[in-house]
């Protein structure tokens, strides 16, 4: 059936009608295509459907560098010109404010850094054998993310870590009979400091070919951490590393501070990106001396350490050990003496106890729980800086804050991930009664 794509929704999806009048989702669309698409999944209200041929291309559609675009889940906006994926995350951002009765605008979005393709510092390629017995490097297949497809490079990712991942398929493939415990390939990367760690998943307790493979992955520069990673299941759920080479962490800067990276730890996909977003946190947070600042969701540290320098004591919580073991080293590498970090669940957190401070809250996907949001309106705090890499959720909790007399005065969104759906996003909240 033929349909025109009006729009771009959430998640990458562009928008049309079927002839009933019911809304179609269909991903690597661009406003303005005609397209024929089949039907994936056919639901009572809306469906999703994907394309099975362009009749006529949108004015704005422009030939993807990737070849594994339209077959690859990874990214949905290379068929789009940059400026025009920016109008597209403003309009979304915008739409999603209106919709949940925020009456703040946002300011316009601004890129975080300059680079459009390689500028993620992490990436995990799956491992798949082909009908000769042949190991390759795969992601996530569309439409059907259950698939994979084999590709032999991913643009989002440097080249070296592409390089990292051909060696291993290499000597693999010319050295290693039985190839079928190979799962999963991560390739971290600390984009200011060249430092690489890999980790080679298997669900096997032997690495095959393990001094080979690390002798050929030892002679590419930067490579300082090697690790092999037991997933007897083939789960991500209760992982047994093991050190093979190398440090056990690698390290990234930040504007001028140093954070070490570990295997377990979270740290932003991208390195450049992440000072653009902090100089923002740190801008909103107007932090003058004298001033306490609660980190929330601190993970490995990195806001409350970047904001530390006219703090008189920054406190982060977080409820991942790894995370506050990483948090701690980072404090210590870059001698910041008045931060202290709490190994919490937040939720359970008695945070009225934190009165008078500035408190970032920068929470996973799902957003803020009702339970926190009503404590942070029970507390008196100077300001709230809310980060959030989802609309959706941010733009929900901007409403129940608002609901409880807290409004969002200023908000900017921020492009961390081109080529991408995603989008940060930075609001200061104040109390209005």
């Amino acid at each position: 059936m033929k349909v025109e794509i009006e729009k771009m929704g959430f998640a990458g999806s562009g928008i049309g009608h079927l002839p009933d009048g019911r809304i179609v989702f269909i991903k690597k669309t661009v406003p303005g295509d005609i397209v024929e698409i089949e039907l994936l999944d056919d639901k009572k209200d809306f469906a999703f459907g994907k394309v099975n041929k362009l009749i006529k291309p949108s004015d704005d559609r422009i030939e993807p560098d990737c070849p594994y675009f339209y077959s690859c889940g990874g990214c949905e906006h290379q068929n789009i010109p940059y400026c025009k994926q920016l109008e597209i995350k403003q309009s979304l951002i915008d739409e999603s404010l209106r919709r949940n009765g925020i009456e703040a605008n946002a300011e316009k979005i601004i890129p975080g850094s300059s680079k459009l393709f390689f500028y993620r510092n992490s990436i995990r390629f799956m491992f798949d054998l082909d009908s000769n017995n042949q190991l390759k490097i795969a992601r996530h297949a569309y439409p059907d993310d259950r698939k994979l497809v084999q590709v032999d490079k991913c643009l989002l990712q440097s080249e070296t870590s592409n390089l990292i991942a051909k060696t291993i398929i290499d000597f693999v493939n010319a050295n290693v009979s039985s190839k079928k415990s190979f799962w999963q390939l991560k390739i971290r990367e600390g984009k200011k400091t060249t430092e690489f760690m890999i980790e080679i998943i298997t669900s096997s307790h032997d690495l095959t070919g393990e001094k080979g493979i690390i002798e050929n992955l030892k002679s590419i520069e930067g490579v300082k951490s090697i690790y092999h990673t037991i997933a007897p299941a083939k789960s991500l759920l209760n992982l047994k590393r093991r050190l093979i080479f190398g440090s056990p962490v690698v390290y990234e800067k930040i504007g001028r501070y140093t954070f070490q990276i570990s295997p377990e730890s979270f740290f932003q996909t991208n390195s450049e990106g992440v000072k653009t977003l902090y100089d923002k946190i740190k801008e909103f947070a107007n932090i003058e001396i004298g001033d306490e600042i609660i980190d929330l969701y601190c993970g490995t540290g990195s806001i409350g350490i970047y904001l530390s320098t006219l703090a008189k004591k920054v406190i982060g919580i977080e409820v991942v050990p790894a995370a506050i073991r990483d948090a701690n080293d980072n404090a210590r590498i870059n001698k910041i003496k008045n931060i202290e970090f709490i190994c919490s669940n937040i939720n359970s957190l008695a945070i009225q106890q934190y009165n008078n401070c500035i408190i970032i809250v920068d929470p996973p996907r799902a957003g803020l729980s009702k339970e926190l949001i009503q404590k942070l309106s029970d507390v008196k705090w100077k300001r709230l800086i809310y980060v959030s890499c989802n609309p959706a959720t941010f733009a929900r909790d901007l409403r129940l804050f608002m609901e409880k007399g807290i409004i969002a005065t200023k908000i900017q969104p921020i492009d961390m991930f081109p080529q991408t759906h995603h989008t940060e996003l930075v609001a200061e909240l104040k109390k209005s009664r």
